[in-house]
């Protein structure tokens, strides 16, 4: 259990997070309680070279315009002077700064971080990652509008395996890669794929604050936040009737829509009729709804490739009629979210 989840004042403790020895960490936790914030600050302040990475290049082009720096507020709290700068087609460069005499902040020397983009990080050429010994991803798991990226996990992979190199084949230390989050939705191709969407549901689940899986990926989430509990009565929470997003905002619950229809049901009541990619789907008896469990299999199985899934799609198209008609169960939100890409 980590020795201090939250700073003296309430904030998020995110020294926490850097220092931890796990290679991969996750921070979950409700909107503005310091988790970017703090993380900005850590590293700059103890002048640890990072690279700082968004899903989509527009969010990664938002911070070069002045009012949407990050390290706006940092600048205003502590006297920093730092711009953000773009340094070429797919890439941003932070800096120390001095004002000009035209009243203009100018960026000086080397960047102490660069800004990157998950969707355009192929396009990157000739990129040196090897000063730089933190990947901070901000804003993980995107919001439930907005549009996936193709391939998600293979691209974060991808780009992992890029700016890793072989460093831990030279004897040094891997990249480590801080990724931060709102609780938007446990449906995240990332999430998925660092194989952790099962223990984030438990944990959700049995209000669970910290897992540090096999060493290597620490996980923590910021259910107590005294911040969030002094923010309940502000203006927007007082109003807002929306309660998918107070209580993510607040209390650092995943959607409600993940855990729609998810049920536990005696299974000697179903038949197993098919299988596809990693969930089984189960046919009532007698009364024609369906339930969808994992760790078991059919015999007649697809896979998620593009031609399978198109195959599954035409073979078992009532069984997504039997979806809309709210007929389908499902053992877990894991398991739904899988179902859920078998259609996508």
């Amino acid at each position: 259990m980590p020795s201090k989840m939250y700073t003296s004042n309430g904030w998020v403790n995110t020294q926490e997070l850097i220092h931890n020895p796990a290679p991969f960490v996750l921070g979950i936790g409700g909107r503005g309680i310091g988790k970017s914030y703090g993380c900005l600050n850590d590293l700059y302040s103890e002048k640890i070279p990072f690279i700082y990475m968004r899903r989509t290049q527009s969010q990664l082009d938002a911070v070069t315009i002045p009012a949407l720096n990050p390290y706006n507020q940092l600048c205003k709290d502590k006297g920093y002077n730092i711009v953000s700068v773009k340094m070429g087609k797919y890439t941003v460069g932070f800096y120390d700064a001095i004002l000009g005499e035209d009243g203009t902040n100018r960026a000086t020397g080397e960047p102490f971080a660069i800004g990157i983009a998950l969707n355009t990080f192929a396009s990157i050429r000739g990129l040196s990652a090897e000063k730089y010994n933190v990947l901070l991803f901000d804003e993980i798991i995107p919001e439930r509008h907005e549009r996936p990226i193709k391939e998600e996990e293979l691209a974060f992979a991808n780009a992992l395996e890029s700016l890793n190199r072989n460093r831990e084949l030279n004897g040094c230390p891997p990249l480590k890669v801080i990724m931060l989050s709102n609780s938007n939705t446990l449906n995240s191709r990332i999430i998925s794929a660092l194989g952790i969407t099962d223990e984030l549901e438990k944990m959700t689940r049995r209000g669970i604050e910290y897992r540090l899986i096999n060493n290597d990926i620490a996980i923590y989430r910021y259910i107590d936040s005294p911040i969030s509990e002094r923010k309940k009565d502000t203006a927007l929470y007082r109003v807002i009737k929306n309660d998918d997003f107070s209580n993510m905002a607040l209390s650092n619950d995943f959607a409600a829509a993940d855990f729609e229809h998810v049920q536990i049901k005696p299974l000697n009541e179903y038949n197993i009729l098919v299988t596809v990619g990693e969930c089984t789907i189960c046919k009532h008896k007698s009364n024609g709804t369906y339930y969808v469990i994992s760790g078991q299999k059919s015999q007649n199985r697809y896979s998620l490739l593009p031609i399978d899934k198109k195959a599954f799609q035409r073979n078992y198209y009532y069984i997504y009629g039997a979806l809309l008609k709210q007929k389908v169960y499902f053992q877990s939100a894991t398991v739904k979210i899988e179902f859920e890409r078998a259609w996508a």
